[in-house]
């Protein structure tokens, strides 16, 4: 009951929330679900990670930050380095976005032309696939690349 009563939705809103109740795992799950799963597009990317640069080495209380939870895991968590902290953070996040578009990139070719025989529904159109086509035909690469940022 404790944990209703201190809790509000609009801290799903606030990066720090996830950093400090989910640590470095859940900062991974987001990074892969923004860039591979569906669902990832509401959740707070860019400020996040700028947010779990700031806590790479330590967290405000003192305690050691995100990268030691991973350095603990493969025995090296006695060592205390901010730039080993930030190299490791950078790696894992790295390869948690590589892993999200691999996936992201499989479904849409499993699923993408297999929506071409979906009916037409309230949010999904066979018309929106044509006009994002024709959009990539024209522009191709440039906008896969201009669309990260």
């Amino acid at each position: 009951m404790f944990l209703l009563e201190a809790f509000h939705w609009t801290q799903l809103l606030q990066p720090q929330f996830y950093i400090e109740n989910g640590g470095l795992w859940l900062l991974l799950f987001i990074v892969f679900a923004e860039t591979g799963l569906f669902v990832g597009f509401f959740l707070p990317g860019d400020s996040l990670l700028f947010v779990a640069g700031m806590f790479a080495h330590k967290f405000d209380n003192g305690e050691p930050g995100l990268a030691h939870q991973f350095l603990k895991l493969v025995g090296l968590g006695n060592v205390q380095n901010q730039w080993l902290d930030l190299l490791v953070l950078v790696a894992l996040i790295s390869v948690c976005g590589i892993l999200g578009n691999i996936v992201g990139y499989w479904t849409g070719r499993k699923v993408g032309p297999a929506m071409y025989h979906w009916r037409d529904r309230f949010f999904f159109k066979k018309k929106y696939l044509h006009e994002a086509h024709d959009f990539y035909e024209k522009h191709g690469g440039l906008a896969v690349i201009g669309a990260r940022f």
